[in-house]
């Protein structure tokens, strides 16, 4: 059965386009054109991923993807004209699993759809279905991180991360590897994703035993860079 696809988008031309190519790749696309409009398909319907802009008569982007992922998990891209690094954040951190800037490319858009539902549907088996690091433990099956029994709320991709961190801990991962794992086939380019997800969850203050680092790619070359020279005395 085709997957349903919510597109909340009040742009006539744009919305058109979006549920045009939606269908002729075989999904089943359902219009939205208001935020609260948006919220009662989402009930009505329950779709498997959500195509969301952010300026929307009523009850804006922002709102409607705090209010599904109050109950639900389901995948949402953000498609929108807002490109600032902020708004980037901002939709990351409320639980959006991709934010996608216009104009954009519509095959780049099906792709990242495409990875979006594989990754949601697609059980890990082999995987161990609880994790720990020290104090911090993440089960999988739940969907559940704790630290010292305390929860810690986190966003679907935020948790995949997470999980795929704590099951190589000690390793070093190259930005690609991470970026293949957690967001899927095709992203591998999109090292601000990880960036802002990584930098937003650091902690502000080095713990007890010292700050905690994630790692950057080592470089091509092994040869360390020259120090700065010295200035002359005077």
């Amino acid at each position: 059965m085709a997957e349903r696809i919510l597109i909340v988008e009040d742009e006539p031309e744009f919305a058109a386009l979006l549920v045009l190519w939606m269908e002729r790749s075989g999904y089943r696309p359902t219009l939205a054109t208001t935020g609260n409009d948006a919220l009662r398909k989402f009930y009505e319907e329950h779709p498997d991923l959500v195509i969301l802009d952010v300026a929307l008569p009523g009850l804006d982007g922002w709102q409607v993807i705090v209010r599904i992922r109050e109950f639900s998990r389901v995948p949402i891209l953000m498609v929108t004209a807002r490109s600032s690094e902020s708004d980037k954040i901002r939709g990351l951190k409320l639980g959006a699993d991709d934010y996608i800037t216009k104009p954009l490319s519509f095959p780049e858009l099906l792709a990242r759809v495409e990875a979006a539902l594989r990754r949601a549907s697609t059980p890990s088996p082999e995987r161990p279905r609880r994790l720990q690091h020290r104090d911090l433990i993440v089960d999988l099956d739940d969907h559940r991180a704790r630290v010292r029994g305390e929860d810690v709320r986190l966003t679907p991709t935020e948790f995949r991360l997470l999980a795929y961190l704590v099951e190589h801990a000690g390793q070093l991962v190259a930005h690609r590897q991470v970026l293949s794992e957690v967001w899927g086939a095709g992203y591998d380019a999109d090292v601000h994703l990880l960036r802002i997800q990584v930098r937003d969850k650091a902690p502000a203050r080095p713990s007890r035993r010292g700050p905690r680092k994630v790692a950057p790619a080592p470089r091509s070359r092994s040869r360390p860079p020259k120090p700065a020279a010295r200035p002359a005395a005077e």
